[in-house]
């Protein structure tokens, strides 16, 4: 099931937003951004997981990223994150 949510960095600032398929279970994440944008290739610190049901999650800032092409023939990136750690980021200074 996707969840809406948004990608940040450890100062709050909002990277990317999209939709988001999360295991827990494998403790990763696939995220689909609702459109392109080179910041979070660009981030190199701690970054965090808010989803639209308040939960925030620490991720690695290593990930795979895959381009490919939709049904409309328009390239798509679609990433893969991994859990830091096997709970929800306590202490996070979210931009709430």
């Amino acid at each position: 099931m996707s969840n809406q949510g948004r990608i940040m960095n450890a100062d709050g600032e909002v990277l990317v937003s999209g939709l988001f398929d999360v295991n827990e279970e494998g403790r990763e994440v696939v995220f689909r951004p609702i459109s392109e944008s080179s910041m979070l290739d660009r981030e190199t610190g701690p970054l965090f997981l808010e989803l639209e049901d308040d939960r925030v999650i620490e991720l690695s800032n290593r990930f795979l990223k895959f381009r490919l092409a939709s049904p409309d023939g328009e390239r798509q990136s679609i990433y893969r994150l991994r859990y830091v750690a096997g709970q929800e980021a306590r202490g996070f200074p979210a931009s709430r």
